[in-house]
């Protein structure tokens, strides 16, 4: 195990004051550091505000900030800075008795004390609290002391598969912990994900400090079931939602389940490359405007291709009407941990705010987190929301997952984003180097209409043109996989995805960098220096409600074909209404929602689209006797 080490810095003007105790505290560092303690601790002196804030925005070994305010001007305002550049950081305050700090985030040290060793022990106690995985430890520990099982689940560890000659191979290819983690609730000592109150409990709010929320929950079934929860708690048994049609399936999903009252916001295109970026800014206070009486407004920020909103002002308009604001940031879990990708939801004001953790940071597949920082948060009713939709065997690998996943970004998020950041720019240049794919920037990405409104594009996404190599994004993706074993994230008919997580490395760049390069000098050689524009179709426009999404699915349906004999649009479609969500895969925005009227714009699409050829599936459909059909409400 690599050694963990950490910085800490004394700012202070006091020069002979300051360095005289950052060389006793190295020497208590040096006397008192032990295996347990985790994480060897430097500390360094800084001489002003300017270079504590040059060692905040560039050291990514930096654990906690020391501010000597008898001798730094204005130190409530250092404190503010440090926190809004690394909000992860211990922050300690040597006070001046006369002075209110406000309620900042630090914790006071005696100037006085003359004990640099108690002090020493204060700053690693604090170091060490961030550091601590309650659950994963609890987990760890209880594994380490094989304990015989006569409980749930039924392959008792591995035992039943360990010695099998017929599937012992899955055994052994999983490993033995895959196996000795998944426990039981019968297992007290591990506390419970519906009900905690102990490891998992403690674990839960070390996040909710993490993540700057009020209150934090694990969620061991996805974003999918987290966005359903916080909808369920919002809309209950029905009221209007301000949601973007490109919202992820799951919010589609909820207001269908709990009655809702869709007021549906049409995603901006850019028709180019295929990117359905936010809503324009505008669209979504006009919404608000006209709809003060709903309950909830649900956004994504940020989105699969990286399309980050400037939340704030779309937020406090929202709350001076009344209304809650859920922000789906499956993609951004990573935000608050770095400078340069703040601020995130919860800090522009949203009230909740889910999270994959899995996306982006080091947790298992399913494993997510809400965070709550509504002020008019009722607790006990959400716990009972969120037990609705939680499995009364949760899988404890990913819960361990998610401890750990919240500790590494609060104890080295910002040194390992940077090293994303690093890998991101030597992809891009050397991907534009090839002269035949290029990384595209925010101002080719961007839709026309959202250029006033201050989106931002996280740094991580790459997209890729590959319309200048006279291939298909497709073959590109296939050409990756097969002949050189890497997989990409997605593909539009001319771009690929590159995601850059915290476990991209040196030698993948290298692979990715050398595949593309040797795919560049196949390109045809009579391929055009100007490829033509290809412009992806428009989805149809939005179409209106004859009822609530609930009725209209759950009501009594006909199966009608797409086609009429083969000779085109069925016109016995148009003007009726869907019962189901009608979903084309690329781009994954749902072009008709259970109670929309079927329009003959939108027939006309799904017809031309089913028989394109593209490889575009089309989700919802019914195929009945191989027609393709849509369900639609009786009359």
């Amino acid at each position: 195990m690599r050694e963990q080490q950490g910085r800490v810095v004394m700012v202070s003007g006091d020069e002979g004051f300051a360095t005289g105790l950052v060389a006793e505290l190295n020497r208590c560092a040096a006397v008192e550091q032990r295996p347990q303690h985790h994480c060897a601790l430097q500390f360094v002196y800084a001489g002003s505000a300017e270079q504590a804030r040059r060692l905040a925005a560039e050291d990514g070994l930096l654990q906690a900030v020391l501010i000597d305010a008898a001798a730094l001007p204005d130190a409530a305002a250092v404190i503010a800075e440090l926190n809004r550049l690394r909000p992860e950081l211990d922050l300690f305050l040597m006070p001046v008795a006369e002075v209110d700090y406000g309620p900042l985030p630090i914790e006071l040290l005696d100037r006085q004390d003359g004990k640099p060793a108690h002090l020493y022990r204060q700053v690693r106690t604090a170091i060490q609290r961030r550091a601590r995985t309650p659950f994963a430890d609890t987990l760890r520990d209880y594994v380490y002391s094989a304990k015989d099982p006569w409980h749930t689940p039924g392959h008792s560890g591995g035992d039943s598969l360990r010695d099998s000659p017929w599937v012992s191979d899955f055994y052994q290819m999983m490993g033995e912990h895959v196996f000795n983690t998944d426990l039981s609730v019968s297992v007290q000592s591990l506390d419970s994900l519906l009900e905690p109150h102990s490891v998992i409990q403690e674990a839960q709010e070390l996040a909710a400090v993490a993540f700057g929320a009020d209150h934090t929950f694990f969620v061991t079934n996805g974003t999918s079931t987290a966005n359903k929860v916080i909808m369920q708690q919002l809309l209950g048994a029905g009221g209007k939602v301000i949601l973007d049609q490109a919202c992820h399936k799951s919010v589609h999903h909820a207001v269908v389940l709990f009655g809702a009252e869709p007021v549906y916001l049409q995603a901006s295109l850019n028709p180019h490359f295929g990117f359905y970026g936010p809503v324009p800014r505008q669209r979504v206070l006009a919404a608000i405007d006209a709809h003060p009486d709903s309950r909830l407004l649900v956004l994504t920020s940020c989105t699969y291709d990286g399309f980050r909103y400037d939340l704030a002002p779309i937020i406090a308009h929202a709350h001076a009407a009344g209304i809650k604001v859920l922000i789906d940031e499956a993609w951004y879990a990573h935000g608050r941990f770095h400078p340069q990708l703040r601020p995130c939801a919860l800090e522009s004001g949203a009230d909740y705010v889910t999270q994959s953790t899995h996306k982006m940071l080091s947790a298992f597949s399913q494993a997510s987190m809400i965070h709550v920082a509504d002020p008019d948060f009722d607790e006990h009713r959400f716990r009972e929301n969120l037990n609705m939709h939680t499995s009364t065997s949760p899988q404890y690998a990913m819960i361990a997952s998610l401890d750990v996943a919240r500790k590494q970004m609060s104890m080295e998020g910002f040194q390992r984003l940077q090293a994303c950041f690093d890998i991101a720019t030597q992809l891009r240049e050397g991907i534009n180097r090839t002269g035949v794919f290029r990384v595209l920037t925010l101002a080719d990405m961007l839709p026309a209409e959202l250029v006033d409104d201050d989106v931002l594009l996280d740094p991580c996404k790459l997209s890729v043109d590959v319309s200048g190599s006279g291939f298909s994004a497709r073959q590109i993706q296939l050409a990756l996989f097969e002949d050189y074993g890497i997989q990409v994230e997605k593909v539009t008919h001319n771009t690929l995805s590159i995601l850059v997580t915290l476990g991209a490395t040196d030698s993948k760049v290298l692979r990715l960098l050398n595949a593309l390069s040797k795919l560049a000098l196949k390109a045809p050689a009579n391929r055009s220096a100007t490829p033509p524009r290809r412009s992806v179709t428009p989805l149809p426009a939005l179409s209106e409600f004859a009822c609530l999404p609930r009725d209209a699915y759950f009501g009594n349906c006909r199966v009608v074909p797409l086609a009429s004999g083969g000779r085109g649009v069925n016109s016995d479609l148009i003007g009726a209404i869907s019962a189901d969500q009608i979903v084309p895969y690329p781009p994954g925005i749902p072009v008709l929602i259970p109670g929309q009227i079927v329009t003959a714009e939108i027939a006309d699409f799904l017809f031309d689209l089913y028989h394109s050829n593209t490889g575009i599936e089309i989700h919802g459909l019914v195929n009945d006797s191989d027609q393709a059909c849509l369900r639609l409400l009786e009359e």
